[in-house]
Protein backbone atom coordinates (compact mmCIF):
# COMPACT_ATOMS: atom_id res chain seq x y z
CA UNK A 1 0.00 0.00 0.00
CA UNK A 2 2.80 2.50 0.80
CA UNK A 3 4.01 1.73 -2.11
CA UNK A 4 1.25 2.17 -4.71
CA UNK A 5 0.25 5.10 -2.32
CA UNK A 6 4.20 6.89 -3.29
CA UNK A 7 3.51 5.82 -6.90
CA UNK A 8 0.54 7.09 -7.01
CA UNK A 9 2.17 10.77 -6.04
CA UNK A 10 5.03 10.27 -8.47
CA UNK A 11 2.89 9.99 -11.17
CA UNK A 12 0.64 13.16 -10.01
CA UNK A 13 4.11 14.97 -9.27
CA UNK A 14 5.03 14.49 -13.21
CA UNK A 15 1.48 15.27 -14.71
CA UNK A 16 1.76 18.62 -12.31
CA UNK A 17 5.48 19.10 -13.69
CA UNK A 18 4.17 18.38 -16.93
CA UNK A 19 1.69 20.87 -16.85
CA UNK A 20 3.80 23.52 -15.43
CA UNK A 21 6.39 23.06 -18.25
CA UNK A 22 4.58 24.71 -21.04
CA UNK A 23 4.53 28.16 -19.29
CA UNK A 24 7.78 28.23 -17.85
CA UNK A 25 10.28 26.78 -20.30
CA UNK A 26 10.69 28.54 -24.06
CA UNK A 27 13.36 26.01 -25.15
CA UNK A 28 11.28 22.83 -25.56
CA UNK A 29 9.61 22.70 -28.96
CA UNK A 30 6.48 21.11 -28.44
CA UNK A 31 5.57 23.86 -25.41
CA UNK A 32 6.28 26.10 -27.64
CA UNK A 33 3.96 24.98 -30.38
CA UNK A 34 1.29 24.77 -27.34
CA UNK A 35 2.04 28.27 -26.46
CA UNK A 36 1.35 29.44 -30.44
CA UNK A 37 -1.87 27.48 -30.62
CA UNK A 38 -3.02 29.16 -27.31
CA UNK A 39 -1.97 32.75 -26.98
CA UNK A 40 -3.40 33.94 -30.07
CA UNK A 41 -7.23 33.31 -29.06
CA UNK A 42 -6.21 36.08 -25.77
CA UNK A 43 -4.10 37.56 -27.49
CA UNK A 44 -5.23 38.33 -31.25
CA UNK A 45 -8.51 40.15 -30.46
CA UNK A 46 -6.16 42.61 -28.39
CA UNK A 47 -4.90 43.42 -31.58
CA UNK A 48 -7.60 43.37 -34.10
CA UNK A 49 -9.64 45.42 -31.74
CA UNK A 50 -8.35 48.73 -32.56
CA UNK A 51 -8.40 47.69 -36.12
CA UNK A 52 -11.88 46.96 -36.55
CA UNK A 53 -12.57 50.32 -34.37
CA UNK A 54 -11.21 52.10 -37.27
CA UNK A 55 -12.73 49.96 -39.95
CA UNK A 56 -16.12 50.66 -38.59
CA UNK A 57 -15.02 54.52 -38.11
CA UNK A 58 -13.77 55.01 -41.81
CA UNK A 59 -16.95 52.90 -42.68
CA UNK A 60 -18.97 55.08 -40.99
CA UNK A 61 -17.39 58.51 -42.19
CA UNK A 62 -17.41 57.34 -45.97
CA UNK A 63 -20.90 56.15 -45.81
CA UNK A 64 -22.45 59.76 -44.93
CA UNK A 65 -25.99 58.34 -43.74
CA UNK A 66 -25.47 59.20 -40.08
CA UNK A 67 -27.83 61.98 -39.11
CA UNK A 68 -25.82 64.54 -38.26
CA UNK A 69 -22.61 64.10 -41.06
CA UNK A 70 -25.98 63.52 -43.67
CA UNK A 71 -27.94 66.76 -42.85
CA UNK A 72 -24.72 68.58 -43.33
CA UNK A 73 -23.63 67.10 -46.52
CA UNK A 74 -27.37 67.32 -47.20
CA UNK A 75 -27.23 71.08 -46.94
CA UNK A 76 -23.88 71.60 -48.67
CA UNK A 77 -24.94 69.46 -51.77
CA UNK A 78 -28.62 70.39 -52.62
CA UNK A 79 -29.05 73.44 -53.84
CA UNK A 80 -32.97 73.49 -53.57
CA UNK A 81 -32.75 73.54 -49.75
CA UNK A 82 -30.76 76.82 -50.17
CA UNK A 83 -33.32 78.17 -52.31
CA UNK A 84 -36.16 77.54 -49.94
CA UNK A 85 -34.64 79.09 -47.17
CA UNK A 86 -34.48 82.63 -49.84
CA UNK A 87 -38.18 81.83 -50.17
CA UNK A 88 -38.45 81.64 -46.23
CA UNK A 89 -36.36 84.83 -46.16
CA UNK A 90 -38.61 87.02 -48.77
CA UNK A 91 -41.85 85.59 -47.75
CA UNK A 92 -41.03 86.53 -44.09
CA UNK A 93 -39.51 89.83 -45.37
CA UNK A 94 -42.69 90.89 -47.71
CA UNK A 95 -45.39 89.77 -45.50
CA UNK A 96 -43.43 92.39 -42.63
CA UNK A 97 -43.27 95.06 -44.72
CA UNK A 98 -47.13 94.62 -46.01
CA UNK A 99 -48.25 94.52 -43.25
CA UNK A 100 -46.14 97.64 -41.53
CA UNK A 101 -47.40 99.79 -44.91
CA UNK A 102 -51.17 98.49 -44.97
CA UNK A 103 -51.47 99.82 -41.48
CA UNK A 104 -55.11 101.65 -41.08
CA UNK A 105 -53.47 104.99 -39.31
CA UNK A 106 -50.81 105.21 -42.23
CA UNK A 107 -52.96 104.79 -45.29
CA UNK A 108 -55.67 106.88 -43.62
CA UNK A 109 -54.94 109.00 -40.52
CA UNK A 110 -58.14 109.61 -38.67
CA UNK A 111 -57.00 112.93 -37.41
CA UNK A 112 -56.92 114.52 -41.05
CA UNK A 113 -59.06 112.84 -42.26
CA UNK A 114 -61.97 114.33 -39.86
CA UNK A 115 -60.62 117.48 -39.57
CA UNK A 116 -60.08 117.85 -42.95
CA UNK A 117 -63.93 117.19 -43.99
CA UNK A 118 -64.93 119.55 -40.92
CA UNK A 119 -63.24 122.53 -41.95
CA UNK A 120 -64.27 121.65 -45.92
CA UNK A 121 -67.59 121.12 -45.10
CA UNK A 122 -67.97 124.35 -42.72
CA UNK A 123 -66.33 126.20 -45.75
CA UNK A 124 -63.39 127.49 -43.89
CA UNK A 125 -60.80 125.80 -46.75
CA UNK A 126 -61.07 127.11 -50.03
CA UNK A 127 -58.92 124.84 -53.14
CA UNK A 128 -55.40 126.41 -52.42
CA UNK A 129 -55.76 125.97 -48.67
CA UNK A 130 -57.18 122.52 -49.35
CA UNK A 131 -54.35 121.61 -51.48
CA UNK A 132 -51.51 122.36 -49.72
CA UNK A 133 -53.21 121.11 -46.75
CA UNK A 134 -53.31 117.61 -48.76
CA UNK A 135 -49.67 117.99 -50.24
CA UNK A 136 -48.38 118.49 -46.51
CA UNK A 137 -49.81 115.10 -45.64
CA UNK A 138 -48.06 112.04 -46.60
CA UNK A 139 -50.50 109.23 -46.76
CA UNK A 140 -52.62 107.41 -49.66
CA UNK A 141 -55.96 109.26 -48.61
CA UNK A 142 -54.51 112.68 -48.69
CA UNK A 143 -53.26 112.13 -52.29
CA UNK A 144 -56.57 111.00 -53.05
CA UNK A 145 -58.09 114.11 -51.83
CA UNK A 146 -55.79 116.14 -53.82
CA UNK A 147 -57.04 114.38 -57.14
CA UNK A 148 -60.41 115.43 -56.23
CA UNK A 149 -59.40 119.47 -55.46
CA UNK A 150 -57.85 119.37 -58.60
CA UNK A 151 -61.07 118.86 -60.06
CA UNK A 152 -62.68 121.57 -58.06
CA UNK A 153 -65.77 122.73 -59.43
CA UNK A 154 -66.66 120.51 -62.13
CA UNK A 155 -69.18 118.12 -62.32
CA UNK A 156 -69.77 115.41 -60.16
CA UNK A 157 -70.04 112.73 -62.62
CA UNK A 158 -66.61 114.14 -64.19
CA UNK A 159 -64.90 113.94 -60.75
CA UNK A 160 -65.60 111.06 -60.33
CA UNK A 161 -64.40 109.56 -63.45
CA UNK A 162 -61.10 111.29 -63.03
CA UNK A 163 -60.29 110.14 -59.76
CA UNK A 164 -61.18 106.70 -61.08
CA UNK A 165 -58.22 107.05 -63.58
CA UNK A 166 -56.14 108.65 -61.13
CA UNK A 167 -56.51 106.85 -58.42
CA UNK A 168 -55.62 103.47 -60.06
CA UNK A 169 -52.09 104.03 -59.23
CA UNK A 170 -52.90 104.29 -55.59
CA UNK A 171 -54.60 100.99 -55.54
CA UNK A 172 -51.28 99.49 -57.21
CA UNK A 173 -49.20 100.81 -55.13
CA UNK A 174 -51.51 99.46 -52.19
CA UNK A 175 -50.96 95.74 -53.65
CA UNK A 176 -46.91 96.05 -54.58
CA UNK A 177 -45.16 93.46 -52.96
CA UNK A 178 -48.54 91.40 -52.38
CA UNK A 179 -48.45 89.49 -55.26
CA UNK A 180 -44.69 88.36 -54.34
CA UNK A 181 -45.88 86.14 -51.62
CA UNK A 182 -48.54 84.28 -54.26
CA UNK A 183 -45.46 83.36 -56.49
CA UNK A 184 -43.39 82.13 -53.38
CA UNK A 185 -46.52 79.85 -52.30
CA UNK A 186 -46.24 78.53 -56.09
CA UNK A 187 -42.91 78.25 -56.36
CA UNK A 188 -41.61 76.73 -52.47
CA UNK A 189 -43.64 73.04 -53.04
CA UNK A 190 -42.47 72.72 -56.12
CA UNK A 191 -38.89 73.33 -54.96
CA UNK A 192 -39.32 71.01 -52.22
CA UNK A 193 -40.50 68.04 -54.12
CA UNK A 194 -37.13 68.80 -56.48
CA UNK A 195 -35.25 68.75 -53.03
CA UNK A 196 -36.69 65.74 -51.91
CA UNK A 197 -35.93 63.83 -55.32
CA UNK A 198 -32.14 65.10 -55.25
CA UNK A 199 -31.76 63.82 -51.79
CA UNK A 200 -33.36 60.71 -52.43
CA UNK A 201 -30.18 60.48 -55.37
CA UNK A 202 -27.99 61.19 -52.71
CA UNK A 203 -28.63 59.12 -50.58
CA UNK A 204 -29.26 55.61 -52.72
CA UNK A 205 -25.97 57.27 -54.33
CA UNK A 206 -24.30 57.28 -50.67
CA UNK A 207 -25.30 53.60 -50.17
CA UNK A 208 -23.28 51.79 -52.15
CA UNK A 209 -20.45 50.78 -49.62
CA UNK A 210 -23.44 49.53 -46.78
CA UNK A 211 -24.12 46.39 -46.61
CA UNK A 212 -26.49 43.64 -44.45
CA UNK A 213 -28.97 45.23 -42.09
CA UNK A 214 -26.94 48.82 -41.74
CA UNK A 215 -27.84 49.60 -45.61
CA UNK A 216 -31.43 49.73 -44.44
CA UNK A 217 -30.96 51.69 -41.59
CA UNK A 218 -29.40 54.27 -43.00
CA UNK A 219 -31.72 54.08 -46.25
CA UNK A 220 -34.12 55.05 -43.39
CA UNK A 221 -32.31 58.12 -42.00
CA UNK A 222 -31.43 58.93 -45.82
CA UNK A 223 -34.78 59.18 -47.17
CA UNK A 224 -35.94 61.16 -43.91
CA UNK A 225 -33.32 63.70 -44.16
CA UNK A 226 -34.46 63.96 -48.04
CA UNK A 227 -38.54 64.38 -47.05
CA UNK A 228 -37.12 67.71 -44.98
CA UNK A 229 -36.88 69.59 -48.42
CA UNK A 230 -40.55 68.61 -48.91
CA UNK A 231 -41.65 69.82 -45.54
CA UNK A 232 -39.93 72.63 -45.62
CA UNK A 233 -41.59 73.84 -48.91
CA UNK A 234 -45.20 72.92 -47.74
CA UNK A 235 -44.68 74.89 -44.92
CA UNK A 236 -43.42 78.10 -46.90
CA UNK A 237 -46.60 77.64 -48.83
CA UNK A 238 -48.91 77.41 -46.27
CA UNK A 239 -47.32 80.60 -44.40
CA UNK A 240 -47.12 82.35 -47.76
CA UNK A 241 -50.69 81.75 -49.11
CA UNK A 242 -52.08 82.93 -45.59
CA UNK A 243 -50.16 85.94 -46.02
CA UNK A 244 -51.05 86.82 -49.58
CA UNK A 245 -54.78 86.30 -49.01
CA UNK A 246 -55.04 88.11 -45.51
CA UNK A 247 -53.13 91.45 -47.04
CA UNK A 248 -55.69 91.39 -49.91
CA UNK A 249 -58.46 91.83 -47.60
CA UNK A 250 -56.72 94.04 -45.55
CA UNK A 251 -56.23 95.90 -49.39
CA UNK A 252 -59.57 95.78 -50.19
CA UNK A 253 -61.21 97.01 -47.04
CA UNK A 254 -58.90 100.43 -47.07
CA UNK A 255 -59.45 100.82 -50.88
CA UNK A 256 -63.56 100.86 -50.11
CA UNK A 257 -62.70 103.21 -47.15
CA UNK A 258 -60.44 105.51 -48.92
CA UNK A 259 -63.87 105.49 -51.68
CA UNK A 260 -66.15 106.61 -49.20
CA UNK A 261 -64.10 109.73 -48.10
CA UNK A 262 -63.46 110.97 -51.78
CA UNK A 263 -67.02 110.35 -51.94
CA UNK A 264 -67.77 112.76 -49.59
CA UNK A 265 -64.88 115.45 -50.66
CA UNK A 266 -66.84 115.02 -54.06
CA UNK A 267 -70.04 115.94 -52.84
CA UNK A 268 -68.36 119.06 -50.89
CA UNK A 269 -66.03 120.47 -54.16
CA UNK A 270 -68.36 119.45 -57.03
CA UNK A 271 -70.12 121.72 -59.16
CA UNK A 272 -73.52 120.94 -58.34
CA UNK A 273 -72.52 121.76 -54.25
CA UNK A 274 -70.91 125.40 -55.01
CA UNK A 275 -73.61 126.33 -57.08
CA UNK A 276 -76.23 129.17 -55.54
CA UNK A 277 -78.65 128.57 -53.88
CA UNK A 278 -81.15 130.41 -56.25
CA UNK A 279 -79.33 128.81 -58.82
CA UNK A 280 -80.11 125.31 -57.99
CA UNK A 281 -83.36 125.52 -57.47
CA UNK A 282 -86.09 124.92 -60.37
CA UNK A 283 -89.20 126.90 -61.14
CA UNK A 284 -92.48 125.12 -59.77
CA UNK A 285 -94.64 126.32 -62.52
CA UNK A 286 -94.07 128.77 -65.42
CA UNK A 287 -93.34 132.02 -65.95
CA UNK A 288 -96.96 134.48 -65.69
CA UNK A 289 -96.31 135.57 -69.02
CA UNK A 290 -96.00 132.56 -70.58
CA UNK A 291 -99.10 131.50 -69.16
CA UNK A 292 -101.22 134.51 -70.18
CA UNK A 293 -99.76 133.37 -73.61
CA UNK A 294 -100.85 129.71 -73.88
CA UNK A 295 -104.06 130.85 -72.38
CA UNK A 296 -104.75 133.26 -75.27
CA UNK A 297 -103.46 130.62 -77.80
CA UNK A 298 -106.65 128.97 -76.63
CA UNK A 299 -109.09 131.01 -77.20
Amino acid sequence: MARVRRLALLVLLVMMLGGLLPSGSQGQPQPTVRVESSVPEPTTPKAEVPQAKAKSAAASKTSGIGRGSMLGFFSRSNPMLWLLGLCSIVTLGFTLERMVALRRERVIPRDFVNRFLERLSGGKLDRDRAAELCRANDSAVARVFAMVINSWGQPAATIRQALGFDAAGEVSDLKRNVRVLNGTATLAPLLGLLGTVVGMIQSFDALGGRVGPAKGEALAQGISLALVATALGLAIAIVSITAYYYLLNRVDLLVRELDDNARKVIDLVCAESLRPATDRRAPLTPPGGDLSRHESRAH
